[in-house]
């Protein structure tokens, strides 16, 4: 609240309507003088900042204390005390990926000294496809050019789909573009990250509408339950993950294997919290909540699979 004198006139400025009190009661403007000093920008400025910290704390708190309880608070009309939940998941998100580009992902460079070995995997794989596409030379011509000229000669019944051709021919302009494997992933898991948080976001609502096709025949339940839920349930995997590239970053720091651990054990007990949101959230026993969480998870991982190889072949003609 702003220490400036109140005006005396008993008109708001915002948008005109007569005030009564402090605060106009039509925009919720206070009717305060619209001069102030450097100093009384200031005060309020850090009285909006420890008011928004306060908000992001308390909610934090009972997304995690009270698994599927803010959501239930949400849509029962208790929404002054705690973050909205778009604002919320923006935030946390926002906050989650800006980490991972200019924290995690630097201190990671540094430290490492060995690979990864989900990284090792891939780069496997991505060997395998420059073998295939480059050397490999009894297989596959050494151009482009070359390659439709084969192509021409063949039946049409034996020739690649204008599909797999144009997969080649992005295959024969990344060997040109990037000479080793490592450089191609690092450069296509880049460029998957910095479209993940939009399409992540998209995506939400397809997650809401399983729920939605889950929870078809039970009555009470609409579209927008399901968003805030899953709203919420987004915004404490982002924290979750938050907390698991802090002990990556620890472990890779002290090469101590036991924060591997913890983090594998941060992820499991996030989709325990996920089942006990779940539960609490939609009013169901046990013998309901179980059967039917794993139906929503295993539909919802689906999508999320199908969300992410459309990225990945995105990503793949986008470098």
């Amino acid at each position: 609240m702003s220490h400036t004198s109140l005006r005396q006139e008993q008109t708001c400025l915002n948008c005109g309507q007569n005030v009564h009190d402090r605060f106009c009661s039509y925009c919720g403007q206070e009717n305060r003088e619209p001069h102030e000093s450097f100093w009384s920008l200031l005060i309020h400025f850090v009285e909006d900042i420890f008011h928004y910290d306060g908000k992001l704390f308390t909610t934090i708190k009972q997304l995690f204390l009270k698994p599927g309880f803010l959501s239930s608070e949400y849509l029962h009309g208790k929404r002054t005390v705690y973050l909205h939940p778009i604002r919320f998941y923006l935030f946390t998100s926002a906050f989650f990926f800006i980490s991972l580009f200019y924290v995690f992902h630097p201190l990671e460079k540094i430290l490492k000294q060995d690979e990864v070995n989900t990284k090792k995997s891939l780069v496997s794989s991505v060997n395998v496809f420059e073998n295939g596409f480059q050397g490999d030379k009894k297989s596959f011509p050494k151009t482009f050019e070359a390659y439709l000229q084969v192509q021409s000669k063949l039946p049409k019944t034996e020739q690649d789909s204008e599909f797999e051709q144009k997969l080649i021919k992005q295959g024969y302009s990344i060997g040109k573009q990037y000479t080793t494997s490592e450089a191609l992933l690092e450069s296509l898991v880049d460029t998957m990250l910095h479209k993940m948080s939009t399409l992540l976001f998209v995506a939400l609502p397809l997650l809401a509408f399983v729920l939605q096709l889950v929870f078809l025949r039970r009555k009470g339940y609409y579209y927008m339950h399901h968003g805030i839920f899953i709203l919420h349930i987004a915004t404490s995997q982002f924290i979750m993950l938050f907390a698991v590239e802090i002990l990556g970053i620890i472990q890779l720091a002290t090469a101590i294997p036991l924060f591997g651990k913890i983090s594998s054990g941060l992820i499991f007990a996030w989709f325990i919290y996920y089942l006990l949101a779940f539960k609490r959230f939609y009013q169901l026993s046990w013998l309901k909540s179980v059967p039917m969480f794993l139906l929503a998870v295993v539909l919802q991982q689906i999508l999320l699979m199908g969300i992410f190889f459309g990225l990945l072949v995105f990503s793949f003609f986008s470098l």
